[in-house]
């Protein structure tokens, strides 16, 4: 290590540099002719007034490239780019050389015609009606890829989807809380109109959150559309905000030194990291967290007019549960718990807002998650990875001692992990359980009380809330009750509850004996049959596959091996043909009261907000 002799040199080389930098600028701006018109003092004033980014025009991301090409780089690889794109060989995923999907009597071919363009032909009773779709955008590349057709001024939602994961294709009634169509259990037909439920407008839905500076364009008198956006997916723009402005002030290499030696923020453009804490969650809010503007008719007609740095709420607010709807006061209510939590993805800005750590402290979404940064996959900062995302500010649990004390775990479990109990996953999103990002802390007797699952049962899933809270507490265990909480939750709970169950009973941090598993084999088998939900069945289907991989991967079945909207007789051939190659004792009977308590769940249709 340099001693101090040598920090001294190094102190007085920086400080020589820094003066021979300063009087360059000064060079550069005589030279220039700049001191005259700009001068020291001009360019301080420009550097010193306050952010203004509104009224400036969009440049698109190829303009950032050539002076930041490692932020260019690093956004190049994420998700956000390629949220949004026009067709074509770098952004289709699908299979259109041999895919096909056949759901409710009708049949899904995909192929590429004879100039390149890809197209999904669709079959129904036989043949007898047909129709087809060229595809011209696609949306999402990471979990699912939905694809857009056109029809003249509008572009809409296609019914069948790439499931990326799976590599495989999928009908898009898979993917939200509605249950099967009629006709399907007992024709294995459905309606055009079931088969097309979930085709939706592009123009004034889709495109507010998925691309820069969304303008629907809908003509009010004529009804019809001039939709445009700045770029096609979430591109730099949409978080630093238009950028011609920085682009041409910038062009003065004088005014980059004096930005690059000194700590002023450039009032050009907006950096999420030189805002307060609010405006820079608001800017991540505005697509993460669903909400409503006062006047949505023009929002329609002009775009939505936030600019990075802004205040939010000038423009829109977020959903809550009590949020009113044309008068009807309980639109969302089956979007939140009944603690006013999300039940849903979409809604991590308003877990941000009710988390004690944002509204007491200084967290916002880029203390944890970094935008050129980490796995693209959540995009986590390395250094606040794991544990370190709570212990970077709570460092009195940083050592194991403390937190396996604070946790009641062994501080190697999946029980002492931070993420586990303040942030367990309550939410449904993308055909999956997902975590809050309302911060709090696991009480179950409370979680009882608000009616949603709590922390300690969604582990624990052999266990009761009573077993749970006694544990946390440290007072006399209770005695067991007649069902654990999962498996109500599985069986009678309504259908996010459902799912989220369905989901903790393949993680891998539960418990893993082989009575335990092969209970919850029973359990997830008999959802696979009998629940009415195919986006339940799927995620049941997605546990099962976990534990055969774990436990069993003699039965290991690939994941086209079950339809999740195939008609029951076919999953029960599918199903049967999978867990005949279990060994003797592995899977266990469902309880008892199985059918009871699936008599009582509640079968609605949950709006996810489309």
């Amino acid at each position: 290590m340099p001693g101090p002799a040598h920090v001294f040199a190094l102190r007085q080389y920086t400080r020589a540099v820094r003066s021979r930098l300063r009087w360059a600028i000064a060079a550069s701006l005589a030279a220039a002719g700049i001191a005259a018109s700009l001068g020291a003092r001009g360019l301080q004033a420009d550097l010193l007034r306050p952010l203004a980014v509104k009224g400036a025009s969009h440049v698109g991301s190829g303009a950032c490239q050539h002076c930041h090409p490692a932020h260019y780089r690093s956004w190049h690889g994420t998700f956000h780019r390629t949220m949004t794109q026009q067709a074509g060989p770098a952004a289709v995923l699908g299979d259109f050389d041999h895919g096909r999907l056949d759901y409710g009597g009708v049949q899904a071919r995909m192929r590429r015609d004879r100039l390149g363009r890809y197209v999904i032909e669709f079959a129904q009773h036989g043949g007898l009606e047909r129709w087809s779709a060229i595809v011209e955008r696609t949306v999402g590349s990471r979990r699912f890829q939905q694809y857009l057709a056109r029809d003249r001024d509008v572009y809409y939602r296609l019914p069948v989807a790439w499931n990326v994961e799976e590599q495989r294709f999928m009908h898009m009634n898979a993917a939200f809380l509605t249950p099967d169509p009629e006709g399907l259990a007992h024709t294995g037909h459905v309606a055009r109109a079931d088969y097309d439920r979930h085709v939706t407008r592009w123009n004034d839905n889709c495109v507010y959150c998925h691309n820069v500076a969304p303008n629907p364009g809908l003509d009010p008198a004529s009804g019809r559309f001039d939709t445009h956006v700045a770029e096609l997916g979430i591109a730099c723009e949409a978080c630093h905000g238009p950028g011609d402005a920085h682009a041409a002030h910038n062009r003065n290499p004088v005014r980059r030194f004096a930005l690059h030696l000194g700590a002023l923020a450039d009032p050009t453009i907006a950096n999420p990291a030189r805002l307060t804490p609010q405006r820079s969650a608001q800017v991540c809010g505005r697509c993460h967290g669903q909400r409503m503007a006062p006047d949505i008719e023009r929002v329609h007609r002009l775009g939505d007019r936030f600019v990075p740095g802004e205040d939010l709420s000038s423009f829109s607010t977020p959903l809550w549960r009590d949020t009113p709807l044309q008068g009807e006061p309980r639109a969302f209510e089956a979007r939140f718990w009944p603690d006013g939590s999300a039940r849903l993805t979409a809604y991590e800005y308003q877990g941000l807002l009710l988390s004690a750590c944002a509204r007491e402290g200084e967290l916002t979404c880029t203390s944890c998650h970094g935008m050129h940064e980490g796995d693209p996959r959540g995009q986590i900062r390395p250094a606040r990875a794991g544990d370190a995302m709570c212990t970077g500010c709570h460092d009195e649990f940083a050592s194991e001692t403390d937190k396996s004390r604070h946790s009641r775990h062994a501080a190697s479990s999946a029980g002492a992990r931070c993420l586990n109990c303040h942030m367990p996953r309550i939410l449904y999103g993308l055909v999956g359980a997902h975590r809050s990002h309302r911060i709090d802390s696991p009480r179950p007797a409370l979680a009882r009380e608000r009616s949603h699952p709590d922390a300690c049962t969604l582990c624990h899933v052999d266990r009761d809330r009573a077993w749970a809270e006694s544990a946390r507490t440290g007072s006399p265990a209770a005695a067991p009750g007649e069902i654990a909480e999962t498996t109500r939750l599985l069986l009678a709970g309504d259908p996010i509850e459902r799912a989220l169950a369905a989901d903790a009973l393949g993680r891998p941090e539960v418990d893993q004996t082989r009575a335990a598993v092969g209970a919850r084999l029973g359990l997830l088998g008999d959802t696979l049959l009998n629940d009415e939900y195919p986006a339940v069945r799927a995620i049941a289907w997605r546990s099962l596959r976990r534990l055969l991989a774990a436990h069993h991967p003699d039965a290991h079945a690939p994941a086209n091996a079950f339809t999740a909207t195939d008609p029951r007789a076919r999953r029960e051939r599918s199903l049967a043909n999978v867990l005949s190659r279990l060994p003797p004792g592995a899977l266990a009977a469902p309880p008892a009261s199985t059918s009871a308590l699936r008599a009582q769940a509640p079968q609605v249709q949950i709006s996810i907000g489309e």
